[in-house]
């Protein structure tokens, strides 16, 4: 493959174009089939790029998978970090307030989610596939994002909530987090009573916060 352009039908294209075609397609097929069945062929066919080309831009498939979790997860964490950075200043030499840390926890899941910018629901949707079908190439990349954010938020929610304990925090952030995911699948989906789940990023986002600061305060009985 020539290393300066690609070719897709008699136009020729940078490579960074036909790179980004690549990772749309993977990202599609990956979502609808999961990782495993999909095949370098598959992709490049559906990108429109010649059989080498994974290989040439990424270096095999799973370097290509870990490219794609990496485009979509590296923006999300950056931008929660961003938001809770902005929470413990606004607290000044206080705890910072529990739904300030809720809000830059799950508010940018939300708005990534509906920005077709981010993936929008296609992200979700390869989210809970690769839930269903675990590949250790993805845990080892979304390791790698979540873990030192996760960390962070773990260390705030502890100055925010002082009573609660490790434990406490890890299994009521673990709830939430489930309860994110398959809430966004739903969106535009029909639930079983025949309603519709129609929001915008805002509305969702702060009806979210609300739920989650309640799940936070709840006492546990017995516990």
């Amino acid at each position: 493959m020539n290393r300066k352009h690609s070719i897709k039908g008699s136009q020729t294209e940078r490579p960074c174009v036909t790179r980004q075609r690549i990772l749309d397609a993977a990202e599609k097929l990956f979502a609808k089939h999961g990782i495993d069945a999909v095949s370098v062929r598959d992709i490049t066919g559906a990108a429109g790029a010649n059989l080498g080309a994974v290989n040439y831009h990424f270096g095999g498939k799973d370097k290509l998978v870990a490219a794609v979790f990496d485009r979509r997860m590296a923006p999300l964490m950056e931008e929660r970090l961003r938001r809770l950075a902005l929470a413990e200043a606004s607290a000044g030499n206080k705890p910072p307030k529990l739904d300030a840390v809720l809000d830059a926890m799950f508010r940018p899941s939300v708005e990534h989610a509906m920005s077709p910018r981010h993936g929008g629901a296609l992200i979700g949707k390869l989210m809970a596939r690769s839930m269903v079908d675990p590949n250790p190439v993805v845990e080892k990349t979304l390791g790698r994002h979540i873990e030192p954010v996760a960390r962070r938020f773990d260390q705030a929610l502890a100055r925010a909530m002082p009573g609660l304990t490790a434990e406490d925090i890890f299994w009521r952030m673990h709830l939430l987090i489930g309860a994110l995911h398959q809430s966004l699948l739903m969106m535009d989906r029909k639930l079983p009573n025949g309603r519709t789940v129609r929001m915008d990023a805002e509305s969702f986002s702060k009806r979210f916060v609300a739920f989650a600061c309640a799940a936070f305060t709840a006492k546990i009985p017995g516990v």
